[in-house]
């Protein structure tokens, strides 16, 4: 039951959002090269040049009929890869639409993710490194992926403000964390005094209010701290990245710490701790009025 309630939601996010219109329109021409990579949310992408790096799309629509060295990763998006499309690496399409000329080039693999065997098929694939990785459930990896899913949102949504907030907590992590532990207690409060009142319909409201911003200061918090254990890890290997890298770095080990026994489950919990800290912390900052 609860391994379909994931899917269900994880795979509505991606089909429910190419109905939004596109905001931005970007198109490399047909005899020019785009630097990098592109990263873009609800965009309209016509791609008939060469991109040197990847592409990373949540919603919008991409039309390739050039050539991208890297990855093409496409969530809940309209894709079109079109006759004399080159692809250097993996071609992934989780949601939205698909259609695929059969003389297009993917040098790597190729996935389209629509259905619970598809995502079976692909956690499998991208996770053969794990311990008994066989024996893992669809639930995890599916909510795993579904974190990944906001967290990338959340990033693309407020790259500035998660970059700064990253730059606080590593300057004071003990302090956002003491920030965190106060504001669950807070929030374990309120919930218990919401509920209380619900029973005679006047907390219903603040109990969603209170639901809804307790989730969304997870998301940023998470993205945030996954933005900064990226970025470290990315630091002491000397490995030059983007923003992108180090968010995936940051769901990896947090991925890793969901199937390490007796230490996995308290490092967790001490990391929402610090992501709710920060969420606050930052609020708080930019809420204080100027001097």
């Amino acid at each position: 039951m609860k391994k379909n309630l994931i899917l269900f939601l994880l795979l509505a996010v991606c089909f429910m959002l190419p109905a939004a219109s596109a905001k931005k329109f970007i198109q490399v021409p047909a005899g020019t090269t785009r630097p990098g990579s592109i990263n873009a949310f609800n965009s309209a992408l016509a791609i008939d040049g060469k991109v040197e790096d990847g592409i990373f799309l949540i919603g919008g629509s991409l039309q390739l009929s050039g050539v991208v060295n890297g990855d093409v990763i496409c969530l809940g998006a309209q894709v079109d890869i079109k006759a004399g499309a080159v692809i250097g690496r993996d071609l992934i399409i989780i949601g939205g639409s698909l259609a695929k000329d059969p003389s297009c080039k993917i040098n790597g693999e190729f996935y389209n993710v629509r259905t619970q065997k598809d995502l079976k098929r692909i956690s499998h694939t991208l996770l053969p490194f794990l311990p008994e990785s066989g024996g893992m459930t669809f639930f995890r990896v599916g909510k795993i992926f579904l974190w990944f899913i906001l967290v990338m949102l959340a990033l693309l949504l407020l790259p500035l403000q998660i970059g700064r907030a990253a730059g606080m907590l590593k300057k004071s992590l003990l302090r956002y964390g003491a920030f965190g532990l106060l504001a669950m207690l807070v929030f374990i409060l309120l919930l218990l005094i919401f509920v209380i009142l619900s029973l005679v319909l006047i907390g219903i409201p603040l109990l969603l209010i209170l639901i809804a911003a307790y989730f969304l200061a997870l998301i940023f918090g998470r993205a945030v701290v996954f933005f900064a254990i990226g970025s470290g890890i990315a630091a002491v290997l000397k490995i030059k990245g983007n923003t992108i890298l180090f968010v995936v770095l940051g769901t990896t080990v947090y991925a890793l710490l969901k199937f390490i026994p007796w230490i996995g489950a308290p490092l967790l919990i001490l990391m929402d701790i610090v992501a709710i800290g920060i969420s606050v912390g930052f609020f708080l900052q930019r809420r204080k009025p100027a001097a």
